[in-house]
């Protein structure tokens, strides 16, 4: 069957414009803060040869090439797959860098949490400005401290979290120091009140999305 070279490269064209469009989006996207730096990394990757197929096929005409770009993975897939699961959560009374209560499988040395808490009570005790420290431990293995008002939160999280994972946990943390103020007052802690719990729930049983 003779190849119509014109509508290859009509289809070729309008499969440019689309993977242009999904560039852009993953690009606010990212700015948003909704996708971490790791999913973004591979679906702009993913994207870019994308957009290589496509103008190679404007070029030659060839069907073939953007039946290849097509191919793999739907977005959702790779979004899903790289997505940040908080796996384990503890909080830290910023008094004494006493665990208050544990959530999930923390699984962190103790020793690595001890240093971290260590330098944020030095920048506190100076009057500094405490960021909150993301780090990679180990592969597809996260760490989130994030330091408060009366407390610090860490989170292990399986994948890189997102800025708009961090702001959730950076707002419910601020809901959990609210509705646990009078005790966290105090010299000894009983009994809290934990909102956090709804973080972990929710990003743990996020299910794969298999398409």
């Amino acid at each position: 069957m003779t190849v119509d070279v014109n509508q290859a490269r009509a289809e070729a064209e309008a499969f440019k414009q689309i993977i242009e469009t999904k560039i852009h989006r993953i690009v606010e996207e990212f700015a948003e803060g909704k996708l971490s730096r790791e999913q973004f990394q591979v679906l702009y990757e993913r994207y870019n040869g994308r957009l290589s197929i496509a103008n190679q096929a404007l070029v030659s005409g060839n069907p073939e090439a953007i039946k290849i770009a097509q191919g793999g993975p739907s977005t959702l897939m790779v979004k899903d797959t790289y997505m940040g699961r908080a796996m384990g959560l503890v909080a830290y009374h910023n008094a004494n860098n006493i665990q208050l209560e544990s959530l999930g499988e923390f699984n962190i040395s103790a020793a690595h949490i001890a240093t971290i808490l260590v330098k944020f009570a030095q920048k506190r005790a100076n009057g500094k400005f405490i960021e909150r420290h993301v780090e990679k431990i180990k592969e597809n293995q996260w760490l989130l401290m994030l330091p408060g008002q009366t407390t610090t939160i860490g989170v292990r999280f399986e994948n890189e979290p997102s800025q708009q994972q961090i702001r959730e946990i950076t707002r419910l943390q601020h809901d959990y120091e609210r509705v646990n103020d009078k005790v966290l007052t105090q010299s000894h802690v009983d009994e809290l009140t934990a909102p956090l719990v709804v973080f972990v729930r929710k990003w743990s049983q996020a299910k794969k999305v298999m398409q």
